[in-house]
């Protein structure tokens, strides 16, 4: 038995069908009579439940309801002003939670009665373990069908080993794709244009590599989906989800968005650089700007399809032997590329927000394609990172 799959949905006869099928507690449901208290053994126990399904299988906490034994017997409510302990609660979350769950939900649902009840929906993590701070202390939780208890050690080291193995899957995805790249293979019916000083961009959501959650591909008709360093672009389908091309067809595709059913936002390019008597130039300040706003767009684009964070951000340059990568000025530019490939650190980022949050995140990115100048760092930040 499964609740709506958007918690804007859920309804009292939603949570009476949890009581009439006989839904037991355990790895996807808990159930409370009233909400919880604010002593300190309370908040704990909150954050317990909420952990525990992150770090476990996602799941609801269903406050105002009654049970027996764990299975469910009324959906009473409970009284009292929701809004504001939904505030308590996110409150008690962003501040003794580490490192944060993202993607956490509540909504209150009217009865009939005249009471309301409280569905707590906690999404499966992907940066888990999630630790409850207590008495100075990092509590790991997990859940079995029993319901919430510490996490024992082979839990907690299959909680880290599921962090790593998805970014090990994702570096995996993009040095597959690279090699499409390479061959200037593009999800349209013409090649890449150019003959190097290729782009190749995925921001990948952790929950991509399970089987939860598929995208809306009609959805993203309406989206903006550019390719980088494009602006005006085509729309098409194909065996992989939906994809964006743009160029001139008598020189070939100069760039594509592919967006995989997964999440997973595919970006790439021809060639970027300038020329210019005899040399290839990429300039750091450009490429800075463009990376920055199709994450941006493409951030857009994921939290209006409902797909929960955390991301992966890898970047790659693609037959970029040769390339002078420019800095501040002309002057400044050192030695071409030596290597084929230029690769960046991946980067991920937290949650939705403004774009000085994600160029924040992306720091480490640009401060390698500066590198490649001749430079320390990024010019576009200012202290502690933040974006000027």
């Amino acid at each position: 038995m499964a609740l709506p799959i958007d918690p804007d949905h859920i309804n009292e006869r939603d949570l009476q069908s949890l009581v009439d099928n006989g839904v037991a507690e355990g790895i996807l449901f808990d159930y409370k009579a009233a909400l919880y208290g604010a002593s300190d053994s309370e908040k704990k126990e909150f954050l317990k439940d909420v952990s525990s399904f992150a770090n476990t299988a996602g799941g609801h906490i269903i406050i105002g309801m009654t049970e027996n034994c764990g299975v469910p017997t009324g959906v009473i409510g409970v009284q009292g002003d929701l809004d504001q302990e939904k505030q308590r609660l996110e409150s008690l979350l962003r501040d003794r939670m580490e490192p944060r769950i993202v993607g956490v939900r509540m909504r209150a649902v009217t009865l009939g009665n005249g009471q309301r009840a409280l569905v707590i929906r906690v999404p499966k993590s992907w940066n888990q373990p999630h630790a409850v701070v207590h008495n100075q202390s990092r509590l790991i939780f997990a859940r079995n069908s029993a319901g919430a208890h510490m996490a024992s050690v082979d839990e907690m080291r299959s909680m880290f080993l599921a962090g790593a193995t998805l970014l090990d899957r994702a570096r995996e995805l993009h040095r597959e794709r690279m090699q499409e790249v390479h061959s200037a293979d593009g999800p349209g019916p013409l090649p890449f244009g150019g003959e190097g000083g290729r782009v190749l961009l995925h921001v990948i959501p952790f929950s991509a590599f399970s089987s939860e959650g598929v995208l809306d591909l009609g959805l993203l008709e309406r989206e903006y989906l550019p390719p980088i360093f494009c602006s005006g672009y085509n729309i098409g389908y194909n065996a992989d989800g939906f994809y964006t091309t743009s160029g001139d067809p008598t020189n070939g595709l100069s760039g594509y968005v592919q967006a995989f059913r997964s999440g997973i936002i595919e970006s790439a390019a021809g060639d970027v650089r300038t020329p210019s008597d005899g040399a290839f130039l990429l300039y750091a300040v450009n490429f800075e700007n463009e990376i920055s706003q199709k994450i941006e767009d493409y951030m857009t684009v994921l939290s209006h399809a409902g797909v929960v964070p955390p991301m992966l951000i890898v970047l790659s340059g693609v037959r970029m032997h040769g390339t002078t990568v420019v800095g501040e000025s002309r002057q400044s530019a050192q030695l071409p590329v030596r290597k084929s490939d230029l690769l960046f650190p991946a980067v991920s980022i937290e949650a939705y927000g403004p774009k000085k949050d994600y160029c924040r995140a992306l720091k480490p990115l640009f401060d390698t394609i500066w590198n490649a100048a001749g430079s320390p760092n990024s010019p576009s930040y200012g202290p502690g990172g933040k974006w000027a």
